[in-house]
């Protein structure tokens, strides 16, 4: 488990790459293809788009973590990380206790809320994504002052299975990695 301060530097490090990668794009690899959607027929996702995902995502890692540090009941915890509308698997948090038709499901659910919220932000100038990211990820070092040393190492239930509170909070770099891994070769692929 990581302590405090390597989370700190964690979080630092990936800022400062993140703002590097996307502000070292040029114009044109910025607006075009780079991934495909998860959501068959949907529009590729642009660099732009996963900087936007990138915002989301801390946004809901947040909400998920102030969550837990209420000390929210576990089935009700679990019951709010599912998107609204999707049937409940049998089993909440595990993702290996749920049917191949559960986790497809589940993935097809969270890919759809995820496009929706990168075609609403289609328009977002790069300069306005950056600002929501270094915003983002200030309150996401702010949040992590209010845990105690012990609700760091605490586990904290997800729809896939359980992680420390500072896995979950340093995680915010490797999921931020993956994004630009992924952009880096899709455009040499020109997808």
């Amino acid at each position: 488990m990581p302590t405090r301060a390597e989370i700190l530097d964690t979080l630092a490090a990936s800022q400062t790459q993140v703002l590097a990668f996307f502000q070292g794009l040029s114009p044109h690899d910025l607006g075009r293809p780079a991934t495909a959607s998860d959501i068959p027929g949907a529009a590729p996702w642009r660099a732009k788009d996963h900087l936007a995902h990138l915002v989301k995502n801390e946004r809901n890692i947040q909400q998920l973590l102030r969550r837990a540090l209420a000390g929210e009941p576990r089935d009700a915890f679990l019951r709010s990380q599912y998107p609204e509308g999707m049937p409940l698997p049998t089993i909440l948090g595990d993702w290996d206790a749920l049917t191949p038709e559960e986790q497809e499901q589940l993935e097809r659910a969270v890919g759809q809320i995820n496009q929706a919220y990168v075609n609403g932000r289609q328009d977002d100038s790069l300069e306005m994504l950056v600002a929501e990211f270094q915003a983002a990820r200030q309150d996401t070092v702010d949040l992590l002052s209010q845990f105690t040393d012990e609700q760091l190492d605490a586990m904290v239930p997800t729809v896939v299975g359980e992680a420390t509170a500072s896995d979950i909070l340093a995680g915010r770099a490797g999921h931020a990695t993956e994004h630009m891994t992924a952009i880096e070769e899709g455009l040499r692929q020109s997808v």
